[in-house]
């Protein structure tokens, strides 16, 4: 329940977010000057636009996006309740997905307003709106996850002690099972 709470909220505030600034015509509203501004663009393409002028790109973004949320879906549904971490992440995701998801559906593009830009680094000057935010953040959650936090995390803390522990308790139950096999025996 929570996380269907936290996709719809994240969601309605993708929607919300978009039909304002494009209900307003809002372009060229400086934040931060040289860093965050306001202004809105319609992407036809994927990240960066790319692929944006090619006929059969919409369909292809669509039918992709439907594949992804239903496999981020299941594996929401299916992550075992006690991970939270790795369940919220696919929750981000899963509604950035599905925000921009309504607007190539209905507009045949994804609305975008955010614009950031860091100096004269072309590959740092973007737009992106409340979905794509989600994603990313849901992306960074899930990696974060599956590096530090997951169990079988490649670099979880505390992983070697445990891995010597459950050494010790097979090695100590592997002994005890020998002992009581000789008592039976003698």
């Amino acid at each position: 329940m929570a996380y269907a709470i936290i996709i719809f909220a994240v969601l309605f505030a993708d929607q919300l977010s978009k039909a304002l600034i494009f209900a307003f015509n809002v372009e060229g509203l400086t934040i931060i000057p040289g860093l965050l501004a306001l202004d809105k663009t319609m992407n036809t393409g994927m990240a960066f636009g790319m692929l944006g002028d090619k006929e059969w790109a919409i369909p292809v973004f669509i039918a992709v996006t439907s594949v992804a949320m239903v496999v981020f879906l299941v594996l929401l549904v299916k992550t075992k309740p006690s991970r939270r971490f790795m369940r919220t992440a696919l929750a981000l995701i899963l509604c950035g997905a599905l925000g921009n998801f309504i607007d190539r559906v209905v507009l045949e593009g994804v609305r975008d307003f955010i614009a950031l830009s860091v100096g004269n680094i072309s590959f740092l000057n973007f737009n992106c709106n409340v979905a794509d935010i989600a994603i990313t953040a849901g992306a960074v959650m899930l990696i974060l996850d599956l590096l530090f936090i997951d169990e079988d995390a490649i670099f979880r803390f505390g992983k070697k002690d445990k891995e010597k522990r459950d050494l010790d308790d097979a090695a100590g139950s592997l002994k005890k099972d020998v002992s009581d096999s000789a008592e039976q025996d003698g």
